[in-house]
């Protein structure tokens, strides 16, 4: 057997190695089902990013600066300090984090972003900044009535509740 009939034969071998592999990384980032997401965030907006900022060359995370267009859930959540550039624009940290499946944005990403105030132990880097709690939404007019049924049926059980 010459050399170039073993590589007809392990040609397709490692490209099917390859593809498994692939498969295998991809698919071990195991979403929430959305009405769990949805409880687990005190905050639920759509928004666009507008700028990227502090990358964390060690932990290959960053932050956005996100124009908020509307909030789903928290709105009192968002404090003046939190508010940015007269109150229409956020901090959104957490971006990165291989933890969150669906994390990646560009500048001029319209998204549905599910987060949470950042804890004290993160502060000060990330005081007043609103962190990623679950993958981003794309904005899509079912995503849109799926996240509004979530937190609708929240709101409308503790009104029942009360």
């Amino acid at each position: 057997m010459g050399s170039a009939d073993k590589k007809t034969i392990y040609w397709p071998l490692w490209s099917l190695v390859f593809v498994l592999l692939s498969l295998r990384c991809h698919g071990s980032c195991s979403e929430k089902e959305l009405e769990r997401r949805e409880e687990e965030a005190n905050v639920v907006l759509t928004g666009t990013v507008e700028e990227i900022l502090n990358m964390d060359p060690v932990h290959n995370t960053y932050s956005c600066k996100v124009r908020v267009w509307r909030y789903l859930k928290g709105k009192t959540v968002v404090n003046g300090e939190v508010l940015l550039d007269g109150g229409n624009k956020v901090m959104i940290g957490g971006f990165g984090d291989p933890h969150i499946c669906d994390n990646q944005v560009a500048t001029g990403d319209t998204r549905i972003f599910f987060v949470n105030l950042a804890p004290e132990y993160m502060w000060p880097i990330h005081k007043n900044e609103l962190l990623l709690n679950s993958s981003l939404m794309r904005i899509t007019l079912r995503n849109l009535e799926e996240v509004e049924h979530c937190v609708e049926g929240k709101e409308k059980d503790f009104h029942d509740s009360a």
